[in-house]
């Protein structure tokens, strides 16, 4: 059964918001209505392209790009249009059947992701400092070792789904809260970028705790403790009391 993830009312285009039972239908006027809102304030816009919308569906959990607020279980569907052989549909309307956990856009060990998600988010230069005192060894050839096992299966997409790239964000974000001189300017992209050493590394051991333990099947499992070692010093090994397959 498909899901579809909601991440704000301001990215949500249907109506009424979701929730068990509910038959949900797209409303065709918030997406101009959104891209007008974002030419005022010059924030650009991440919708997709005119003629190209509608309610996002994803057929696999691990497929959403973005990790959401809430993740819900969807029926009876109203394409927009056919789209064969994708994983994911635009649709003008579904139903809701169940609530679900958001962890599950990470896979069936989201759980201890999105804990390693949580954490990130509230990192502090005091937490960031003591990971990157740490030695890093082993991770880097055990990381390879693990994309190289996940492609050989897989064309695109990641072991844990989107939690990479939420990383990627909720670390810079936690960092901006500590102050600007943590960051200097990309000169490709003419944007601020993270480039303390010490946030980038503490980056770096979240990242790799995210792979050990949301991927435990890609490696041994004293191989996912090397991996995992540096952030489950500093700050426990995750408590999962269960997981839900996907």
């Amino acid at each position: 059964m498909p899901f579809f993830a909601f991440h704000d009312t301001e990215r949500f285009h249907g109506e009424p918001e979701p929730g068990p039972g509910v038959r949900v239908s797209f409303m065709p006027d918030e997406p101009a209505a959104a891209r007008e809102r974002g030419t005022r304030t010059g924030r650009p816009s991440d919708l997709p392209p005119v003629g190209n919308e509608g309610l996002m569906v994803n057929e696999i959990a691990t497929d959403v790009p973005r990790w959401p607020s809430s993740l819900w279980r969807v029926a009876d569907l109203e394409p927009m249009r056919p789209i064969p052989a994708h994983r994911w549909i635009r649709c003008r309307a579904f139903t809701v059947t169940e609530q679900v956990p958001a962890w599950l856009v990470a896979g069936p060990h989201g759980e201890a992701v999105e804990q390693v998600i949580t954490l990130t988010r509230a990192l502090t230069g005091a937490q960031a400092e003591a990971l990157a005192a740490l030695p890093d060894e082993g991770e880097d050839p055990l990381k390879r070792t693990l994309w190289a096992r996940w492609s050989r299966r897989h064309h695109s997409g990641s072991p844990v789904g989107c939690a990479l790239t939420t990383l990627h964000r909720v670390v810079a974000e936690a960092a901006r809260q500590v102050g600007p001189h943590l960051f200097g300017p990309d000169e490709d992209d003419g944007v601020e970028v993270l480039e303390d050493p010490a946030w980038l590394s503490a980056f770096g051991a979240a990242y790799a705790a995210a792979l050990a333990l949301g991927a435990p099947d890609l490696l041994a499992s004293e191989e996912n403790a090397v991996l995992a070692r540096r952030w489950t010093t500093v700050f426990g090994t995750p408590d999962v009391p269960g997981q839900q397959p996907a």
